[in-house]
């Protein structure tokens, strides 16, 4: 069973290196490592450069930050080319189990029919759901975590998933393509993700563990105090999916929620988060006006 692994990273030397070690010391080893080092400027390009003569590694220096969905195009275009039965995608500060691949494989050995496999994401020993989630309904395009009781089973089929420690058939890898590198960051992995449904879907392996070493979600309810600049990118990617694989009539929905959300923004400029509220209006807008027109790729007014 060959193997391959396709990282993604940017300015995150530490956890890099501890990446590479959880991936290099598998109980299964992989076949093929490959890393797209995005333009960092930590020492990440230097650090790396000790495997350029790996054969086992392929590592692709980028000149600029591709964000993370121009990385994992590149990866994902790489890791294509070669001789391999599954490969796992993941960014750099997601931390495999040792024995993440062989859960995976034993459990595809078992059951023929699966294309894509998962573990379960812990961040500070706890599960973190939004890794998972299910269309709760196909009209709405609603999405829901999976639930947690769900992680008490051998298993689980889900819809949507993250790069974290997704693992793909080799053969279904490559005919459902690459990511759309265009969308910069976020909302990437769950376009892929939505290819997968003709496949069979998504299938967690509970026992698999992998640690994505980051903080917690926010427990804030209202996501209108939680978005930032990567919202942009993240609510008009969204849209761009839900015309790429949906109908006119989800779409519309999709399309309409944009002014229900700033109807919102509108009435919080008369309370206490008036700044927040400004910047919800003007995103969500330019989300929506972006998303009907295609205009994807980087955006100046969306930048860290």
């Amino acid at each position: 069973m060959k193997t391959g692994v396709a990282i993604v990273t940017y300015n995150r030397l530490e956890l890099l290196k501890e990446c590479i070690a959880c991936v290099v010391n598998q109980t299964i080893p992989f076949s093929k490592i490959v890393i797209v080092d995005n333009c960092s400027t930590d020492g990440t390009s230097e650090y790396l450069h000790q495997f350029d003569g790996d054969e086992k590694f392929h590592i692709i220096y980028e000149d600029e930050n591709l964000g993370g969905s121009g990385g994992f195009y590149e990866a994902i275009k790489a890791i294509q080319t070669y001789d391999l039965d599954w490969d796992l995608i993941i960014d750099d500060d997601a931390m495999i189990s040792p024995d993440y691949m062989e859960q995976l494989i034993r459990f595809s050995m078992k059951y023929s029919d699966v294309n894509a496999l998962s573990g379960t994401v812990y961040t500070e020993g706890k599960i973190v759901p939004m890794h998972r989630r299910k269309v709760a309904n196909e009209l709405l395009f609603l999405e829901t975590n999976v639930a947690l009781d769900k992680y008490k089973k051998k298993a689980f089929r889900y819809d949507l998933g993250t790069f974290c420690g997704l693992v793909i058939r080799h053969s279904v890898l490559k005919e459902i393509g690459l990511p759309k590198r265009e969308y910069f960051i976020w909302y990437d992995d769950t376009e892929y993700c939505l290819r997968l449904k003709p496949y069979g879907g998504i299938v967690n392996v509970n026992a698999a563990r992998l640690n994505h070493k980051t903080s917690l979600p926010m427990e804030e309810k209202n996501i209108f105090l939680k978005t930032n600049w990567k919202s942009y990118y993240g609510y008009r990617n969204r849209y761009d999916a839900v015309k790429t694989h949906y109908g006119p009539w989800t779409q519309f929905i999709v399309w309409a929620q944009f002014f229900a959300f700033q109807a919102i923004s509108l009435l919080m400029l008369f309370g206490e988060n008036s700044e927040k509220a400004s910047f919800n209006l003007k995103m969500f807008g330019e989300a929506r006006r972006d998303g009907d027109k295609g205009c994807l790729g980087k955006n100046p007014n969306y930048m860290p």
